[in-house]
This record gives structure tokens, sequence and C-alpha cells, in this order.
């Protein structure tokens, strides 16, 4: 079965606003190093391309950690989807017709569909949306990170 209910508030968060709910903090909670992820090599052209614009932007926001390599991923790959069923289906427009000759709607649209949503929730989880971004809580420490010396 699986975990339950909304998804917990950072702990940082929590220690942030003063722990209201009372609640036991986690202080053994895993602090993945703020480091960039490697560009996984199975990714196609254009997943490698999002893959190396949203690096930076992640490292800006100071939220990208080593830890985040397989939802950023997901999250290039799925974009990389997008585009080319969108592609497609602006070739090929919507509907099409059967060969019995029924006029159906495209199985692209779904595959569309479905990877906008993916891509939403993969944006929220890293803070790439406006909503998303409102409730994160990130380091105001402008001092450098280790990525900053491996470029």
């Amino acid at each position: 079965m699986g975990v339950r209910g909304p998804a917990p508030k950072p702990t940082s968060l929590v220690v942030f606003e003063g722990n209201r709910g009372r609640r036991p903090i986690n202080d053994r909670e895993p602090k993945p190093r703020m480091i960039s992820p490697k560009c996984p090599a199975h990714l196609d052209e254009a997943a490698q391309k999002e893959w190396k614009r949203l690096i930076p932007i992640l490292r800006r926001m100071r939220i990208l950690t080593e830890a985040d390599g397989i939802a950023l991923a997901n999250l290039c790959q799925a974009y990389s989807t997008l585009i080319k069923a969108q592609t497609q289906l602006t070739a090929n427009g919507i509907l099409y017709k059967t060969k019995s000759g029924y006029v159906q709607q495209s199985p692209l649209l779904a595959i569309v569909n479905g990877q906008v949503e993916i891509i939403n929730r993969l944006c929220r989880e890293f803070g790439l949306t406006p909503s998303s971004r409102t409730r994160l809580v990130a380091d105001r420490d402008d001092s450098p990170q280790v990525d900053d010396y491996l470029d």
C-alpha cells in the first residue's frame, strides 16, 4: 500500500516556521550534497538539451542535489517525448480516418496529454512552477557551491 495523505512539508520549512504542529522533527533526515548529477547517457538529444538548460536554473535556485538525477532525467525525457508527439500531431492533425472510414481522435493526443501531466508533476517537485516556488524555502547563502569549482 502506498503512502497516504499530502506530501510532508520539508524539515527546513517546519523549523523555519517554528513547528506549529508540535510533531517530532526528523533530525536524521538525509541531506544529499548540493552537486549536479551527471547527465545519463540514455537520454536522447532533445532530453540532453533540456538537461543542459535546466541544470543552471536549478543550481541558481539552490535546490539541485546529487540525489535528483533520476527525477530530472525523467523530466527531460518526458519533455523530449512531448516534443516528438506534438510535432507529429501538428503535422498530421488531431483527427484521422480509420480503414473503415470512421473519423477518430489521434492517439498522439493521449501521448501529449500524458507527457504534459508527467512534466507538470515533476516541475512541481523541482519548484519550476510559479505556485510551487511559493512553497520552497531556499538557502540564502551566496557562498560558492561545490559545483562552482567543477566547471
